[in-house]
């Protein structure tokens, strides 16, 4: 069931709508589009769209649930265009050892405190994923699908067989991709203590 008023939907007053009202928007990808689309700028949007897309086809392949994978990939930058010192502030409360790890990357963590706090949103295997998703360790499979999918969607232009290689053997990939991830935090001068612990 879609929306009859947009201009209804936002994260912002998301608790205060009641809980069956909550239930129905969380289970809508078109009203949760239109809710992110709120939140962030038209390019991280449209890759939003893109790496749900992406993920769902790799799900597919891989048989893990589509529309949780289509749903990680929708919510995973929810918070990426929010001010660093409002994601600051969910990890001082929630998180406070991520206050450390680079600006660019506290959005996957950000993401899944804001989304509990604006959202009541508690699925376990979706929070993991969007957690996991900048920097990932975890090795179930919705976790390396979307680590995957929001490197290599089709809108990034990155034409180097990784995300084909992830259609017949996921692993590979995410060890291929775990690799480049960490020569780039290397590159950029992330502590080795933060580098270690996460991959």
């Amino acid at each position: 069931m879609s929306c009859r008023n947009e201009e209804d939907l936002s994260f912002r007053d998301f608790r205060h709508y009641p809980s069956k009202r909550r239930k129905e928007i969380l289970n809508d990808p078109e009203q949760l589009k239109i809710m992110i689309r709120k939140t962030m700028k038209e390019s991280r949007y449209l890759h939003s769209l893109s790496v749900a897309e992406t993920a769902a086809k790799l799900a597919e392949k891989h048989h893990v649930d589509q529309k949780k994978a289509y749903t990680a990939g929708l919510l995973h930058d929810v918070t990426k265009d929010l001010p660093i010192e409002e994601q600051d502030e969910y990890l001082r409360y929630f998180d406070p050892e991520k206050l450390e790890y680079p600006d660019k990357v506290k959005h996957s963590f950000s993401a899944v405190y804001y989304l509990k706090d604006m959202c009541n949103f508690h699925d376990k295997d979706i929070l993991h994923a969007i957690y996991n998703h900048t920097i990932c360790t975890s090795h179930d499979k919705l976790s390396i699908i979307l680590y995957i999918a929001d490197k290599r969607e089709p809108l990034r232009g990155v034409d180097d067989g990784l995300l084909e290689l992830a259609y017949t053997d996921l692993y590979k990939a995410y060890d291929l991709l775990t690799e480049e991830v960490r020569e780039y935090l290397e590159r950029r001068g992330t502590d080795d203590r933060i580098i270690e612990s996460r991959i």
